[in-house]
């Protein structure tokens, strides 16, 4: 199990005894740190954020991304639900320290190329147990290996979103029992009004899941 470097993570704690942790991850050629003010908002007393650099993004620069920009258009997606597939084999071990530090309970949430890697780690055993998957499908979805509403799943989509067509997010999140929020007049950079409105529903969701019997 491959460790993400500690200086690739970065960390908005909690201001009190830690209880729970949420894990976010941010879109292709974006950063961990470019996330830190949306990761606030999951912040609590006892919740803090980990947000770690996607392979070859961030502090894990390796030349990659220049590579997949020079890629023909057609090929650029499975390239990029590579990167994803790889973080998706790193997020264990992530949990599993947050867990070893205290944190009772870790939610994930995924925007864009994470909200891929969010979904890829709904697979038994999950280490997750709340998932958020924005502006994503299920391409990395392994079907044989998921358990229908276990764990809860949020899915957050846009429905003029053309870099990440909705349909087939949509159709997986009935088939899962997932709670969907969709706003028809967005694309994949979404309405301010829009944004605010779903980001503040995905942090109702966690705590919803995280802090529920008191945790």
């Amino acid at each position: 199990m491959s460790l993400i470097p500690e200086a690739a993570i970065q960390r908005l704690p909690c201001t009190n005894s830690l209880r729970a942790s949420v894990i976010l991850l941010h879109g292709y050629a974006s950063e961990a740190r470019a996330q830190l003010g949306d990761g606030g908002a999951f912040v609590t007393g006892g919740t803090e954020v980990l947000l770690p650099d996607a392979p070859g993004h961030g502090r894990r620069e390796d030349g990659r991304l220049a590579r997949i920009a020079a890629l023909p258009d057609e090929v650029r997606p499975a390239a990029i639900h590579n990167i994803a597939r790889e973080w998706v084999g790193e997020l264990p071990a992530l949990a599993a320290q947050c867990r070893a530090r205290g944190a009772q309970r870790v939610g994930l949430v995924g925007i864009s190329m994470g909200g891929f890697a969010a979904l890829g780690s709904l697979a038994q055993p999950c280490s997750f147990d709340a998932v958020a998957a924005v502006l994503a499908g299920p391409a990395l979805v392994d079907r044989d290996a998921i358990i229908a509403g276990s764990p809860p799943l949020l899915v957050g989509l846009a429905g003029k979103d053309c870099a990440v067509p909705p349909g087939p997010g949509r159709e997986f999140s009935r088939e899962y029992g997932a709670e969907l929020h969709e706003y028809p007049e967005s694309e994949h950079f979404m309405r301010e009004v829009d944004w605010l409105d779903l980001w503040g529903r995905v942090a109702a969701f966690l705590r919803g899941h995280l802090h529920a019997d008191g945790v």
